[in-house]
C-alpha cells in the first residue's frame, strides 16, 4: 500500500518498526496500545494525483500514563504490572489530535505517502534533542524543536501532523523547564544536599564516586546533575584544573515502554548515586576532587508524584574549614575489599575513607 518512493526506502521488517499513524512504542506494548487508539476519518480532498484524508486520533497520553502508573507502583515495583489492566479498562489519560493520511495515485492505484526519507531526518533530530535536553542545553533543544516543526509543516506525508502534535507538547514542557531554571538553581543551593560522598574503585577497576543525595525542600525534581571539580594547590594557590559533570537523577521526558523507572525526585527523598570518573589519570593523581550539585530541573508533568517511603533524610556532610565549594572527597589508598558498580547503593560499598572534614 506504500508509494513507490517509500517502498524503496524500507524493507518490510524495517517498515514494521515505524508504521505511520501507529503508536511509537516497543513490540511488547504495540498491540495493546494500538487497540486503545481510535481513528475517525474525515472527508478527503484531492489535488490532481494527490489526496489528503484528515483523521482525528484519540490515543493514550503515553508519557503521562507511564508517569502515573510508575508513581502508583512506587520504587519497589514497575507501573508495567498495571498497564495491561489500565488499557483493558479504558482507564488512562488520553490526547486527541488531527492527523492526515496522504495518498498518491500510481499505476492506477492509490498508495500511501509515508515520507520515510524526510521522516528519518526529523526523527534523528528528535533523538539529538532528547540527548541535549538531559544535558541541560535547553536553548539548543528549543531551536531543534522549532526546526522539526517547521519541517513537518513543510512536508506532506502521512503522520507528519501527528508527529508535530507530539513535538509541540514536548516543546511546551521544555519551555516550562527552561523558564524555571533560575528558580531551580536557587532551590538547589538551599535544598539539594550531598552526603556520604567518597571515592571507590568500580567493578571495572577504575575510580568512581559514590554517595547520597537528598531533596530537603518542597518541590519535586526531574533531574539532578553533580559536578566533580579537581583542584591543585592550597590556599591562595588553589586552582581548578578539571571539571566533569554527571547526572545522578534522570526522569525521562519521553515514553520508555516501562523499561526505566519514571519517578521524579520528590521532596524529602534520599537516593544513593554512583558514577565512574572521566578525569585523566595524571590529573586524578595530582589533584583533589570536590563534588557539588551543578544543575537541577523541576518536575513539569501533571502526573501524580510517587509517595515517599518512610525514612528520615540524612544530613549532608559539610566542610568547616575554608575550601572550594562542595564536598571534599578523599582518595582511596587501596581498592575496597568488595567492588561494585557505580549504580549500586553507596551503602553496599566497602568504604575507602570517609568524606574529608
Amino acid at each position: 500500500m506504500l508509494s513507490d518512493m517509500d517502498r524503496k526506502e524500507r524493507t518490510l521488517a524495517e517498515f514494521l518498526t515505524e508504521i505511520p499513524l501507529a503508536p511509537d512504542v516497543g513490540p511488547a506494548w504495540f498491540h495493546p496500545v494500538l487497540q486503545s487508539l481510535q481513528f475517525d476519518l474525515g472527508d478527503a480532498t484531492r489535488d490532481g494525483s494527490i489526496a489528503a484524508i484528515p483523521v482525528t486520533v484519540t490515543a493514550p497520553d503515553l508519557t503521562l500514563w507511564e508517569r502515573t502508573l510508575d508513581a502508583a507502583a512506587g520504587t519497589d515495583q514497575s507501573g508495567a504490572q498495571n498497564a495491561g489492566r489500565s488499557l483493558a479498562a479504558d482507564d488512562f489519560p488520553k490526547i486527541t489530535y488531527v492527523d492526515v493520511i496522504y495518498v498518491i495515485k500510481e499505476h492506477h492505484h492509490w498508495h500511501i505517502v509515508a515520507g520515510l526519507g524526510p521522516r528519518d531526518q526529523i526523527v534523528d533530530l528528535h533523538r539529538e534533542a532528547i540527548v541535549d535536553y538531559h544535558q541541560y542545553e535547553f536553548s539548543k533543544v528549543v531551536g531543534t524543536y522549532r526546526t522539526m516543526l517547521a519541517d513537518l509543516d513543510r512536508f506532506k506525508f502521512t503522520g507528519a501532523a501527528g508527529l508535530a502534535a507530539r513535538y509541540r507538547r514536548e516543546l511546551a514542557a521544555v519551555q516550562v523547564v527552561q523558564a524555571e531554571v533560575p528558580a531551580a538553581t536557587a532551590y538547589a543551593a538551599k535544598n539539594v544536599t550531598l552526603s556520604d560522598v567518597a571515592m571507590h574503585m568500580s567493578e571495572e577497576r577504575v575510580p568512581a564516586i559514590f554517595g547520597s543525595i537528598t531533596n530537603t525542600g518542597d518541590r519535586a525534581l526531574d533531574s539532578v546533575q553533580v559536578a566533580v571539580t579537581w583542584y591543585t594547590g592550597r590556599g591562595k594557590n588553589l586552582k581548578a584544573v578539571y571539571t566533569e559533570k554527571h547526572p545522578v537523577v534522570i526522569t525521562p521526558i519521553e515514553f520508555t515502554d516501562f523499561s526505566l523507572p519514571v519517578l521524579p525526585f520528590v521532596a524529602g527523598e534520599q537516593r544513593p548515586f554512583g558514577f565512574i570518573l572521566t578525569v585523566p589519570v595524571q590529573i586524578e593523581q595530582d589533584a583533589a576532587p570536590y563534588v557539588t550539585v551543578s544543575a537541577v530541573t523541576f518536575t513539569y508533568s501533571a502526573a501524580p508524584l510517587p509517595r515517599l517511603a518512610s525514612s528520615k533524610p540524612q544530613s549532608s556532610a559539610r566542610g568547616t574549614e575554608p575550601q572550594p565549594a562542595g564536598i571534599a572527597v578523599s582518595k582511596p589508598t587501596m581498592a575496597p575489599s568488595s567492588a561494585a558498580t557505580p549504580s549500586a547503593p553507596a551503602a553496599t560499598q566497602s568504604p575507602a575513607r570517609e568524606v574529608a572534614p
